[in-house]
């Protein structure tokens, strides 16, 4: 089954990023992937308010805002997943009884949002100087009606899929990703090509990201000079 923008089931969209635009954050980034864009801003660490402190670590709160209205369920999962991924990546030891806000936005969605989010929210941490465990991207595969499988959906293809998955995976190279989501009817085999085709997505994705923060530090730099 041909996709309609004539990609190869392996191919992920065109990468686009921003890193610094946002004034008033000490971090932000905008992640772009196809007619999918997601900006993040974040700050932090800072002060928190008592019933959030934690004597251990640094709180870390999410908000995650749709294109179009109010969010919905389905949007509650996207924020738990940025939640749920980078309290574990985020080093908060180092920085006990302060918060860090995440406020993801999502500019357009065509689908593939919730692997935008999180590339959007490492990049805000990294440009707002938040130690990381590592640096993490994701990829969505789908299952579609005839038991093919494409990596990178737009909605439309989302939309009509048997089964929808989202990997996330660090740059340390361990076998153990660091988010993963699966909706739907799919089969182990199924499963197992859509981990494959993720983390083959996932390594173009760091690689674009990494050059994107060496750029802009070459450039800060520059300009110090």
């Amino acid at each position: 089954m041909a996709r309609p923008d004539r990609r190869d089931p392996t191919q992920i969209r065109a990468l686009h990023c921003v890193l610094g635009q946002l004034n008033r954050v000490d971090g932000s980034a905008q992640f772009s992937a196809g007619d999918t864009s997601v900006l993040c801003g974040v700050y932090g660490p800072v002060d928190v308010k008592l019933y959030d402190e934690k004597l251990d670590r640094a709180h870390i709160e999410v908000k995650f805002r749709p294109d179009i209205g109010v969010p919905t369920t389905k949007d509650k999962w996207v924020e738990d997943a940025v939640r749920s991924t980078f309290e574990r990546e985020i080093l908060g030891q180092l920085h006990p009884r302060t918060l860090v806000q995440i406020n993801v936005q999502v500019c357009q969605g065509d689908g593939s949002v919730d692997a935008a989010a999180i590339n959007a929210t490492t990049l805000a941490l990294i440009d707002a100087g938040i130690p990381l465990r590592a640096m993490v991207a994701a990829a969505t595969c789908v299952v579609r009606p005839d038991h093919s499988i494409i990596v990178d959906p737009t909605q439309e293809e989302a939309d009509s899929a048997l089964s929808t998955h989202t990997f996330a995976f660090s740059n340390l190279q361990t076998n153990s990703p660091a988010y993963v989501d699966s909706r739907g009817e799919f089969s182990i085999d199924e499963y197992n090509a859509c981990y494959d085709m993720c983390m083959a997505a996932v390594d173009r994705t760091l690689a674009f990201m990494r050059t994107a923060v060496e750029g802009k530090i070459l450039k800060e730099t520059q300009t110090a000079l």
